[in-house]
């Protein structure tokens, strides 16, 4: 599934940050599924061949490039000198906003449902999630802090990930820095081999 950028000079930025709203806000309102280009150009007050001629007819190009408009830069840990050091700058970071944990089981829920947007979400949003995450083990590796296992240093990413979208539903606690610390202490930390 292509991933190309809308054309930008036919709609200008103001406009097309208006229109990825607008797609958000159904995405939380309708879902996936029931998200329509038809609901968009209404709600967005513009001409559904717009929408076409931007994205050809492609829900999923559609709403990832909403979903990827003004995502977050993840975060930067080359200067750490140690891995507990990541830990302490990861923990206090903001937890996850209500509105966001929403949409975040909504977009699981469509993947689930189309294996083509699955795939897009995966390549766009997880995976550099994933990729950093693994990063910060795969350094701290290279400063023979821990023993290198690249597989279990991407499945603890994805356990990272995981606990910060699902903790609060599960354990109906938000999410902050305490629980983070948490998990890395009785979770993570474990699972590494340290060498000293």
């Amino acid at each position: 599934m292509p991933m190309d950028s809308p054309p930008r000079s036919r709609m200008k930025p103001e406009r097309l940050a208006e229109l990825f709203e607008v797609v958000r806000a159904l995405l939380l309102d309708a879902g996936y599924e029931r998200l329509t280009f038809d609901a968009v150009a209404v709600r967005a007050r513009m001409s559904k061949a717009t929408l076409y001629r931007h994205w050809g007819g492609s829900k999923a190009d559609l709403v990832m490039a909403a979903l990827t408009e003004h995502r977050p830069a993840l975060p930067d840990h080359a200067g750490a000198t140690s891995l507990d050091q990541v830990f302490a700058e990861m923990a206090p970071a903001d937890g996850m906003p209500t509105r966001d944990l929403r949409m975040g089981l909504m977009l699981l829920h469509a993947a689930a449902a189309d294996p083509g947007f699955g795939a897009a979400l995966r390549a766009e949003i997880i995976a550099p999630a994933v990729n950093t995450l693994a990063g910060v083990f795969e350094a701290a590796a290279d400063r023979g802090e821990i023993v290198r296992d690249s597989p279990l240093f991407r499945r603890l990413a994805h356990v990272i990930l995981a606990d910060l979208a699902l903790s609060p539903l599960i354990s109906g606690r938000e999410e902050n820095a305490a629980s983070r610390r948490e998990l890395f202490r009785t979770v993570i930390r474990p699972a590494l081999t340290f060498t000293s």
